[in-house]
């Protein structure tokens, strides 16, 4: 069933958050007004720009979904906790996984027509990495692909894949229809500081390590559109990549490096020395009496997965359209995404 935004009530979930934003900004071009869920803390200074409905609301608060859904036609839900680390597995499965079927079974005992969820790539699985690249030529994850990524013990992959699995089982009995879309690695201006600061501190280091593997990264300019078309014409039980261009590491810094005016110096650093290291700061984070780990052996292993994607079925079914990654990386080390909530300007 297609959805005529324009005649639906649109509830949009962190909408504070950088896609929430960039989604309050596509849905502001075409003259819709959509309710903006934000936490308390939030930052709220666009949303007030757009003179928006603001209904702050703790999404662990299973109490308080009913009066969120209050009026809602369709949901757009991209609050998460996006981080890799190893933290708390409470705290990402609270936010990633209890609190989406939370929403939906909200959303579907108020009457709501369809419910988008934000998923991520990583919830999809990965190809198992071969040394020579040439040898995965043609050879993308899709919509079909097994999920391979069960011994990773990462909270963030856990908890986003265990949240599409209960959303399929929730959704089974149930007239709200479920949509899921499955970004890749988003390009994204910062709200913080320069774009071109945070790309040299990244690209103007004097070595940089050469992983073989490909990875893919989506532009939040297409990412918010393609969302925007799922919404509206994404078939129900179904999930979609968002993604864009597939790059090797190696092609990814010599592209934004070329743009900085830099000359990287790639390293093909063994295997072995990150397990140990991983090892080591995982060790000493425990000894030291931390609760969050950002570098350790599960991490690592993700390296032993080729991270290409397709995008075609969302292409195929929606229209949904990516721009060049070298467009991407040229406008983002410069800091000139134009065509974000964070710049307009056309």
């Amino acid at each position: 069933m297609i959805h005529d935004l324009q005649e639906n009530k649109i509830l949009v979930t962190g909408a504070s958050g950088s896609l929430g934003s960039q989604i309050l900004f596509e849905l502001n071009k075409q003259k819709i007004k959509p309710i903006a869920h934000v936490r308390e803390s939030s930052d709220t200074t666009y949303i007030d720009s757009l003179e928006l409905e603001k209904r702050a609301v703790d999404l662990r608060r299973r109490d308080k979904m009913s009066a969120l859904m209050d009026g809602v036609d369709l949901v757009i839900h991209t609050a998460a906790y996006v981080n890799f680390r190893q933290d708390r597995l409470t705290q990402f499965a609270g936010t990633n996984t209890i609190a989406a079927v939370d929403l939906f079974n909200a959303a579907s005992k108020a009457g709501v027509k369809r419910f988008l969820h934000v998923s991520t790539i990583a919830a999809v699985g990965a190809i198992k990495r071969k040394e020579n690249l040439a040898e995965l030529d043609g050879l993308f994850s899709n919509e079909k692909s097994e999920f391979n990524l069960d011994h990773l013990h990462i909270p963030y992959i856990m908890t986003k894949r265990a949240a599409e699995v209960e959303l399929y089982k929730a959704a089974k009995d149930s007239k709200t229809e479920l949509v899921i879309v499955n970004p890749s690695i988003i390009i994204a201006p910062s709200q913080t500081e320069s774009d071109r600061e945070r790309a040299l501190r990244l690209f103007g280091r004097y070595i940089f390590p050469e992983i073989p593997i490909r990875i893919n990264m989506v532009d939040l300019r297409d990412l918010a559109p393609g969302v925007l078309g799922a919404l509206s014409k994404g078939e129900n039980g179904e999930r979609y990549i968002l993604g864009g261009d597939n790059i090797s590491v190696k092609n990814f810094a010599l592209t934004a490096s070329s743009e900085l005016g830099k000359i990287p110096h790639l390293v093909r650093i063994p295997r072995k020395f990150y397990d140990l290291t991983s090892r080591i700061a995982e060790r000493s984070a425990k000894v030291m009496g931390k609760s969050n780990i950002s570098y350790y052996p599960d991490l690592v292993r993700m390296l032993d997965f080729d991270w290409a994607f397709s995008s075609k079925k969302a292409h195929d079914t929606f229209g949904y359209k990516w721009r060049s990654i070298d467009i991407s990386l040229k406008d983002f080390v410069n800091s000139d995404m134009v065509g974000t909530y964070l710049k307009p300007e056309a």
